[in-house]
């Protein structure tokens, strides 16, 4: 079972945004992106900036702190989390980076505190001359639950129509 964007207002709103902001270009510029525009959104929401090919979270919002147990903005991936963890977050960065285009996630999270949830992310490209992508709009939302066994859903957010976006498996990591 996919996951519909359109029934999480956080990843709908941060891809609408995102949208709206690029306009008829591949990608917004970081100057397009005002994170306060979207205050609602602001607490789920991450800017990861791409520094001598390595990811640095640059903000990081209240929710996403809470969930993780720790302000982490300034850190990168490989400081934060163990190396199969890490490889897994930056090889998802690395494919925003190179496909240019929206990706989502699906993946278990556990919480510091050993609680068990489901992470939706959704990874929003952003490219200062348009081409190369150079920071990366992540929307993050956690809901209870298990994901029936799926090791993890990953894909490109393809735009299926006008409105809806469809992802599509790329494979379980």
């Amino acid at each position: 079972m996919h996951h519909d964007y359109r029934s999480d207002p956080v990843l709908a709103g941060a891809l609408a945004y995102w949208r709206a902001k690029r306009g008829d270009r591949a990608m917004p510029s970081r100057r397009d992106i005002d994170p306060i525009e979207v205050r609602s959104l602001l607490p789920h929401l991450q800017l990861i900036e791409i520094v001598a090919n390595r990811f640095r979270y640059r903000l990081i919002g209240t929710a996403l702190v809470e969930a993780m147990g720790r302000d982490y903005t300034g850190r990168y991936p490989d400081d934060l989390f163990e190396g199969p963890r890490a490889k897994m977050i930056t090889d998802v960065y690395e494919a925003v980076r190179a496909r240019q285009e929206p990706m989502f996630l699906r993946s278990r999270y556990m919480t510091t505190k050993d609680v068990d949830l489901v992470a939706n992310r959704l990874y929003l490209p952003i490219a200062e001359d348009g081409r190369d992508v150079n920071m990366i709009l992540g929307a993050l939302t956690f809901h209870f639950g298990s994901l029936e066994l799926q090791p993890g859903l990953w894909g490109s957010a393809r735009l299926a129509g006008d409105a809806e976006l469809e992802p599509v498996s790329v494979g379980n990591d």
